[in-house]
């Protein structure tokens, strides 16, 4: 299972079955794109990549155009290339995680065939709820910023949806999104679970039968549900979600309408100050295994003739529906600050919404404030992310302004 280290043998069975789910999008100019949404941790930027190219040889539609999510449920399967050194796996069972990651790309590239089969006309509308379980988990303490309740913290308790209905007016599909890690569940649950995310599509779809409910993670990197630990809790928390998004579902939205744009770009961002090969040998003499695991990786990169990496290729990607939506898509575990930021400096005509989780889940992304009070976001996850270490404060400006610059340019030329 993915995302707990303290985890120390594979599951013991499902509690709530997992999905992969494909939303595919004709506008009218014939500009195609699709959305697969996942019950996953995440996953590496090389198994979106091959998944990308090979659903695009399929089918001709350009890389840009496929955008790929994952729930971040916590009782999911895990990956291969993703958060590796925080588990404690046998051959056997590195093996049986690889063959499933690469089954489960196999099945994708099907599933995004499929949808592209079945097109039919439909309208899209816009709308956007309240949900206030979410918590700011990063709280000050004498001795550094640990993962807590923090109720003053900053929080996004906003809840985009987008609905896909008929022309007989009937609901086909619900996309929506919550600024929360999807932990409801904690590293005791041996059994796999969508968590409140995976609850909050059920119900959806159980309300209005025939439609497929999707889930995209927002900047959830540093906001936890509350309280949590228990399935109940979890049962709970996606009650509410599901809720929230039927109060407004059936009521008066915002039309969504074409030109449908998109664009997939990858910004390098700078790590601060590389490790060298002397900071890793000290960190061989770490009472913490996983720092230790994590110096014997990049030493048997620098032994190889390896280098240490200086830069990471990250990728955003946004989509724009004409001038009613601009859906930005942001790699990794996004804390709030980003979604808050850019929400007020992208304010205008267009509704903004601002996911994360999407096409490479390979670390956290922390705003300045974040790098500045340091903690397990944006300092302690390196390791078991397998990073050689925090990035540089710059790098939420970087970011947005890529991002910005990006929206401005689909504001002037449309579809491409």
């Amino acid at each position: 299972m993915g995302g707990y280290a303290a985890r120390k043998h594979p599951s013991l069975g499902t509690l709530g079955q997992l999905h992969a789910k494909a939303l595919a999008l004709e506008d009218g100019a014939g500009n195609r794109s699709v959305l697969v949404t996942m019950d996953l941790l995440g996953f590496s930027s090389a198994f979106r990549e091959e998944i990308a190219e090979r659903c695009s040889l399929r089918t001709g539609i350009p890389r840009e155009r496929f955008l790929f999510s994952a729930s971040h449920t916590h009782s999911g399967p895990a990956l291969s290339r993703v958060l590796e050194i925080a588990y404690e796996l046998t051959t056997e069972q590195r093996m049986a995680v690889q063959s499933y990651s690469e089954q489960l790309q196999n099945r994708i590239v099907d599933l995004v065939s499929e949808s592209l089969r079945n097109l039919e006309p439909v309208k899209l509308s816009f709308g956007t709820a309240i949900a206030g379980f979410a918590v700011n988990r990063r709280v000050r303490t004498p001795s550094g910023f640990v993962i807590g309740a923090n109720r003053l913290g900053p929080v996004d308790h906003s809840v985009p949806f987008l609905v896909v209905d008929d022309e007989a007016g009937r609901i086909r599909a619900v996309v929506f999104s919550y600024s929360c890690h999807n932990t409801t569940l904690q590293g005791s649950n041996y059994h796999f679970h969508g968590d409140y995310a995976g609850v909050a599509q059920q119900w959806l779809e159980q309300r209005y039968p025939g439609a497929v409910a999707f889930f995209m993670a927002g900047t959830a990197g540093d906001a936890n549900p509350y309280p949590r630990g228990t399935l109940q809790l979890a049962e709970e928390h996606g009650r509410t979600l599901a809720r929230a998004v039927d109060k407004y579902l059936t009521g008066p939205l915002k039309p969504v309408r074409g030109p449908l744009a998109a664009r997939l770009e990858k910004i390098f961002l700078e790590f601060d100050g590389p490790p060298t090969r002397k900071d890793f040998q000290e960190k061989l003499k770490s009472e913490n295994p996983y720092e230790r695991k994590h110096a014997t990786a990049f030493l048997k990169l620098l032994e190889s003739g390896g280098e240490v990496p200086e830069r990471y290729p990250y990728p955003v990607q946004v989509w724009q529906f004409g001038s009613d939506l601009t859906l930005i898509a942001l790699a990794g575990e996004v804390v709030v600050d980003y979604s808050i930021r850019l929400k007020k400096e992208l304010a205008g005509s267009a509704d903004l919404w601002v996911s994360a989780y999407c096409n490479d889940i390979s670390f956290y992304v922390p705003s300045r404030r974040v790098l500045q009070e340091g903690g397990y976001e944006p300092v302690d996850s390196m390791i078991y992310y397998g990073q050689p270490g925090p990035f540089v404060p710059a790098v939420e400006d970087q970011i947005v302004g890529r991002v910005e610059e990006i929206v401005r340019e689909l504001n002037g030329q449309g579809a491409k």
